[in-house]
């Protein structure tokens, strides 16, 4: 019995180790946060276009913004239309589909077109158009 608890415990307790040191990506979006949240819905399997999205804006946070996304001001949150927490923040958003939110506190920027549009043929665009929006946002 004790070796059964054991085997469930230390996957458990490696899980929210190694989850917990990454501060750049998350899984929940917190409608109440003063930080920038770079939100993106997906839907149970993540298309190419999510997934140059995703690329592509987690590349602007690495090269670009650092040290924010060090100290937790700035995030990205992958949210799955299947899941009941992405339904959530999708109605809080009022996303209807696929797409891309970059959220400060009551501001919310609708960058769907420009990230589906080129995240995947024309990266650098889409890096400035997002760049540039959350400069705004600091």
């Amino acid at each position: 019995m004790k070796y059964r608890i054991v085997r469930l415990i230390i996957p458990l307790f490696a899980g929210v180790l190694f989850s917990c040191g990454n501060n750049q990506q998350s899984d929940l979006f917190d409608p109440d946060s003063d930080n920038i949240q770079l939100v993106l819905f997906h839907l149970e399997t993540s298309c190419a276009s999510c997934d140059a999205v995703k690329n592509e804006t987690l590349a602007v946070m690495e090269n670009i913004f650092p040290e924010e996304v060090k100290a937790g001001e700035i995030r990205f949150v992958a949210m799955n239309f299947s899941d009941k927490g992405g339904r959530e923040a999708a109605e809080l958003l009022r996303a209807t589909g696929q797409s891309f939110y970059i959220v400060k506190g009551e501001t919310v920027v609708n960058l769907t077109s420009e990230a589906f549009m080129f995240a995947n043929t024309h990266p650098q665009r889409f890096r400035d158009t997002l760049k540039n929006e959350i400069q705004k946002l600091r």
